[in-house]
């Protein structure tokens, strides 16, 4: 299990492998284009015996949301990162998004608030510096 979200792109009918990857490569597309926001396609350890180390899962993706800015990275607008997610469910209607958390969790993206999902995304999103000021040493 990934310690970040995972989207999948599912069908309401019948899909193959490859429009269910391209999909998830064009939502992929749109959330790293938001500042704070990494998604990459899912891949985890193939099953023994094939000659993959890996495999790709079609249609799913992998979000780090970033709370915290460093030098390479800004913090991640919340609000706007559920607000592309809503709209590309809205655009897609013949596809659906689920969200997976990390303690194994689903949710149905249109099930939910804008609101609903950007509390959510705030609670699963991975500080990259610490969450205070660092406190000043005398002599420093």
């Amino acid at each position: 299990m990934t310690d970040g979200l995972i989207l999948r792109v599912a069908s309401y009918g019948p899909a193959s492998d490859e429009e269910l990857a391209e999909q998830a490569r064009h939502l992929k597309d749109h959330l790293n284009q938001l500042p704070g926001v990494e998604a990459m396609e899912l891949v985890e350890a193939a099953k023994p015996g094939t000659r993959d180390s890996a495999s790709m899962i079609f249609g799913a993706l992998t979000l780090a949301i970033f709370s915290y800015p460093t030098a390479k990275r800004a913090a991640a607008d919340i609000r706007h990162l559920a607000e592309v997610i809503k709209r590309y469910q809205e655009r897609n209607k013949g596809k659906r998004l689920r969200m997976s958390l990390p303690d194994g969790t689903e949710i149905e993206v249109r099930d939910v608030s804008e609101k609903t999902l950007t509390e959510v995304i705030k609670s699963v999103s991975v500080p990259r510096q610490g969450t205070g000021v660092p406190e000043k040493v005398d002599g420093e």
